[in-house]
């Protein structure tokens, strides 16, 4: 083996102290999420599913609609399903004009659930956010996200 370096530590560069960053910073929101979250035992993804819901009250959505705009990506959106309906907090019916279509609602309790928890998950990330951040800061963080994705 040579006595060339292998490896260059590039860890100064500010490119590389903003992924850093942003990587730990998403695990910390993550963090916070879940320890809000398991007194009620439910995932960030199943809140993020009872959030598209309850703003598409009392109209049905479907799997695909729902995939595509989960916040939080899940590759097995069926089993999840499956678990918020066994809580009783969605409804899955076959749709009256399209029988291959599966139509998926929140039920009241699912409303419920919902509300009560997005209170305390917000208060878990957002006033984090709220109490360090102007809301330029906040305007100019989603633009440089946004910018990335």
């Amino acid at each position: 083996m040579s006595n060339e370096k292998v490896f260059v530590d590039d860890t100064q560069s500010w490119y590389a102290k903003g992924y850093f960053s942003l990587v730990r910073t998403a695990g910390w929101v993550d963090i916070k999420l879940k320890e809000a979250l398991k007194p009620f035992g439910i995932t960030h993804v199943q809140l993020n599913i009872l959030s598209l819901l309850a703003k598409n009250h009392p109209e049905p959505m479907d799997a695909k609609s729902i995939k595509e705009k989960l916040v939080v990506k899940s590759p097995d959106l069926t089993r999840l399903l499956d678990r918020l309906v066994k809580k009783g907090l969605i409804d899955r019916r076959t749709c009256p004009e399209n029988r291959r279509k599966i139509d998926i609602t929140v039920t009241e309790e699912g409303i419920q659930t919902f509300y009560d928890i997005h209170c305390i998950a917000k208060a878990a990330v957002n006033n984090y956010f709220e109490d360090n951040l102007s809301e330029d800061d906040a305007k100019e963080l989603y633009r440089i996200l946004a910018k990335i994705k």
